[in-house]
């Protein structure tokens, strides 16, 4: 997917959630490769919508809320014939703390919260595949993140160490410095 079709699919999201009982306006964070795409614009394509719901759970522990709206989200992948997980909130899972974000863009009864580009750093970093190094690279480099040292403190703002063992950061780090 590129920039302008995940704002057109944002947009049809809207309007079914408009046909659809939720409290409105559904907030959702941005993560990830739309992340990469839409702010920081230092990629040109993404595979899918990584999301985190602000106002219901995730679809580990779904309730109504969410059902209705995986429902909108089903209806505007059958409309452009797309996969059902073109958004997913399975990142909703395995997240730290938010922190502070920030309202990206509304598209009627939707809006798009990024967090700071240093979180999504230190996702990339923790999620360490081959397949974000660019990402972790342009995160870096705009972010004036030059040593190791300077990203395991980052890290470490957000992550504890057990998490940070678990996702074998060490390995990453290596990888890239």
């Amino acid at each position: 997917m590129e920039s302008q079709e995940v704002e057109r699919y944002l947009q049809e999201l809207s309007d079914e959630l408009e046909l659809r009982k939720i409290k409105k306006p559904v907030r959702l964070v941005v993560v990830g490769g739309v992340y990469m795409m839409l702010v920081t614009q230092t990629r040109a394509s993404t595979k899918d919508v990584d999301v985190i719901p602000l106002d219901f759970p995730d679809t580990a522990q779904p309730n109504q809320a969410t059902k209705i709206f995986r429902a909108a989200v089903n209806a505007v992948a059958k409309k452009y014939h797309m996969r059902r997980d073109w958004m997913n909130d399975v990142v909703a899972s395995f997240v730290p703390d938010l922190g502070a974000v920030t309202l990206w863009h509304t598209y009627g009864n939707l809006q798009i919260y990024v967090p700071q580009a240093e979180y999504i750093l230190v996702l990339k970093l923790l999620a360490g595949r081959e397949k974000d190094e660019d990402d972790i690279l342009a995160l870096c480099e705009r972010l004036r993140i030059e040593t190791r040292e300077q990203a395991q403190e980052l890290v470490d703002r957000f992550a504890n160490q057990q998490w940070q063992q678990e996702c074998m950061l060490q390995q990453t780090l290596d990888a890239i410095f």
